[in-house]
């Protein structure tokens, strides 16, 4: 197992933050500051390459990329702008849903929208009562005629805002437990459902949303495989996507080192630029230390994937000491800063709230012990 980027790879990686740099970067303060929503021309740039089905084979629209080459684009975009990011993420999330478990005619009308950005995707797990215990969802979907009738709330809900393609996650009979829960596509051009926006403190591009279903019809022929798959489809991916939480936490490490080394380099204090201190240079060490730390549990992780393995433990690890020390990181760059890091006049207060919210996501880091210690003693702490 090696933890270096090929060569292929590392040309990728270069080319991406190449155009990141001179198409992307330029955006983000405005519409950081004006909290103005990604719109599909600003996604649509990255079409070309492969942020949007990267993972789906060349025949599916896809790229045909394995996972350390596309999380590793994801890092590089995660470094420019988290929102964005996101934004891609949750699309990216649907299509490989719908052409993971889709039908033909499923495929043949949505992956063609979400592949090139024209529409966006969410992803409608999370209730008001319902987090960790994804087996507990309430939203209910009761067939009637040749109809699915949706009632519940979703929560949290990242592109729900904008998203017109959504896999809602429901149950359909309480009595059949997690034999009950089913997914199914709802579009918004042809059902009808509230969206609530949630101000929020990080990744203000990238709108949440309460997701209000009050006597929502959706055709039968949405639902996403059958009934009773809806829970294993939601979590089947979600191993993978710590991985990529990983990755993404790197790219705002790699973003927060960069802009610290930049900075002590230019801030003079007592005559001399404030690097030369020897405590500055000590945070800048632990820093760097930290960030390379994150990307070789985060390639260990990708590279078990690549060879077809679960890699639980793994990508928990990755997952959860990534965006640990990450906020160390984020932490470490606003004391740099003195006071300017406390102002929007410098990023670094922004990747700070950008990258809070992801010891939460994609499974806690509470979460991620429980299933590391499960894994490794084979004694489950869960009910």
């Amino acid at each position: 197992m090696s933890f270096q980027l090929n060569d292929e790879q590392k040309m990728i990686k270069q080319t991406i933050a190449k155009f990141l740099e001179k198409e992307i970067a330029p955006l983000v303060e405005e519409y950081e500051r004006a909290e103005k929503p990604i719109t599909k021309e600003i996604v649509q740039k990255l079409v070309p390459f492969g942020f949007l089905g990267g993972l789906l084979p060349e025949e599916a629209g896809g790229h045909g990329l394995d996972y350390t080459t596309y999380f590793t684009m994801i890092e590089e975009l995660s470094r420019i702008w988290p929102s964005l990011r996101a934004t891609v993420g949750l699309s990216n999330s649907v299509l490989t849903h719908i052409y993971e478990y889709g039908t033909e005619e499923q495929k043949a009308k949505y992956l063609g929208p979400l592949l090139r950005g024209e529409k966006f995707g969410f992803f409608a797990l999370t209730e008001p009562n319902v987090g960790s215990d994804a087996s507990s969802v309430e939203t209910r979907a009761t067939f009637q005629g040749d109809k699915w009738i949706i009632n519940g709330t979703k929560i949290f809900i990242t592109n729900g805002i904008d998203g017109e393609i959504g896999i809602v996650i429901a149950q359909t009979d309480k009595s059949l437990g997690n034999k009950g829960i089913a997914s199914i596509i709802v579009d918004r051009s042809q059902s009808s459902y509230q969206s609530k926006q949630i101000e929020k403190m990080g990744t203000v591009c990238c709108p949440f949303a309460e997701l209000i279903f009050e006597n929502c019809e959706v055709p039968r022929e949405n639902i996403l495989g059958n009934v009773g798959e809806g829970l294993k489809q939601g979590l089947k991916f979600l191993n993978s996507a710590r991985a990529m939480v990983a990755y993404i936490a790197t790219g705002i490490a790699q973003a927060c080192v960069d802009s610290s080394i930049k900075y002590v380099k230019e801030r003079n204090q007592f005559g001399k630029p404030i690097g030369s201190f020897q405590l500055i240079q000590e945070k800048i060490s632990e820093m760097l230390t930290l960030t390379n730390a994150m990307r070789l549990l985060g390639q260990q992780a990708s590279s078990l994937l690549d060879e077809g393995k679960q890699a639980k433990v793994e990508c928990s690890m990755a997952k959860y000491f990534a965006t640990d020390r990450v906020l160390k990181v984020a932490e470490e760059a606003l004391q740099i800063h003195g006071g300017y890091g406390y102002t929007k006049e410098f990023p670094v207060e922004r990747y700070y709230r950008d990258i809070r919210y992801f010891t939460i996501a994609e499974g806690t880091n509470e979460m991620q012990k429980l299933i590391i210690g499960r894994e490794v003693l084979g004694i489950s702490a869960f009910v």
